[in-house]
Protein backbone atom coordinates (compact mmCIF):
# COMPACT_ATOMS: atom_id res chain seq x y z
CA UNK A 1 0.00 0.00 0.00
CA UNK A 2 0.99 3.58 -0.51
CA UNK A 3 1.71 6.16 2.15
CA UNK A 4 -1.73 7.71 1.75
CA UNK A 5 -3.61 4.47 2.49
CA UNK A 6 -1.16 3.58 5.25
CA UNK A 7 -2.10 6.82 7.03
CA UNK A 8 -5.72 5.71 7.54
CA UNK A 9 -5.44 4.93 11.26
CA UNK A 10 -3.73 8.21 12.13
CA UNK A 11 -6.44 10.08 10.18
CA UNK A 12 -9.22 8.10 11.86
CA UNK A 13 -10.46 7.12 8.41
CA UNK A 14 -11.44 3.69 7.14
CA UNK A 15 -8.72 2.14 5.00
CA UNK A 16 -11.39 1.19 2.44
CA UNK A 17 -12.37 4.83 2.20
CA UNK A 18 -8.75 5.90 1.86
CA UNK A 19 -8.39 3.44 -1.03
CA UNK A 20 -11.54 4.83 -2.66
CA UNK A 21 -10.25 8.40 -2.31
CA UNK A 22 -6.94 7.41 -3.89
CA UNK A 23 -8.84 5.64 -6.68
CA UNK A 24 -10.94 8.78 -7.32
CA UNK A 25 -7.70 10.77 -7.43
CA UNK A 26 -6.41 8.54 -10.22
CA UNK A 27 -3.70 7.11 -7.98
CA UNK A 28 -2.18 10.56 -7.39
CA UNK A 29 -1.37 10.71 -3.67
CA UNK A 30 -1.06 14.52 -3.70
CA UNK A 31 -4.56 14.82 -5.22
CA UNK A 32 -5.88 12.21 -2.75
CA UNK A 33 -4.43 14.27 0.10
CA UNK A 34 -6.22 17.36 -1.23
CA UNK A 35 -9.51 15.46 -1.49
CA UNK A 36 -9.14 14.16 2.07
CA UNK A 37 -8.34 17.62 3.44
CA UNK A 38 -10.70 19.79 1.35
CA UNK A 39 -13.45 17.41 0.27
CA UNK A 40 -14.26 15.94 -3.10
CA UNK A 41 -15.95 17.57 -6.06
CA UNK A 42 -19.24 16.01 -7.19
CA UNK A 43 -17.67 13.57 -9.68
CA UNK A 44 -15.02 12.47 -7.19
CA UNK A 45 -17.63 11.96 -4.47
CA UNK A 46 -19.75 9.77 -6.75
CA UNK A 47 -16.65 7.74 -7.57
CA UNK A 48 -15.69 7.43 -3.89
CA UNK A 49 -19.19 6.39 -2.83
CA UNK A 50 -19.50 3.82 -5.62
CA UNK A 51 -16.07 2.39 -4.87
CA UNK A 52 -16.32 2.20 -1.07
CA UNK A 53 -19.89 0.85 -1.03
CA UNK A 54 -19.19 -1.53 -3.90
CA UNK A 55 -22.10 0.00 -5.79
CA UNK A 56 -24.51 -0.19 -2.89
CA UNK A 57 -23.53 -3.46 -1.21
CA UNK A 58 -22.51 -1.49 1.89
CA UNK A 59 -23.83 1.71 3.47
CA UNK A 60 -21.69 4.86 3.43
CA UNK A 61 -22.11 4.94 7.21
CA UNK A 62 -20.14 1.69 7.45
CA UNK A 63 -17.03 3.81 6.78
CA UNK A 64 -15.57 6.82 8.61
CA UNK A 65 -13.76 9.89 7.28
CA UNK A 66 -11.83 11.76 9.97
CA UNK A 67 -13.82 14.25 12.02
CA UNK A 68 -16.93 13.70 9.88
CA UNK A 69 -17.01 10.11 11.08
CA UNK A 70 -19.73 8.10 9.36
CA UNK A 71 -21.55 11.27 8.19
CA UNK A 72 -19.12 12.10 5.38
CA UNK A 73 -21.33 11.38 2.36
Amino acid sequence: MGRFIDSAASRETSSELMEAILFAAGGDEARAEAIWENGANDAEMVCIVERVTRNGLFETTDFVWGAAGPNWA
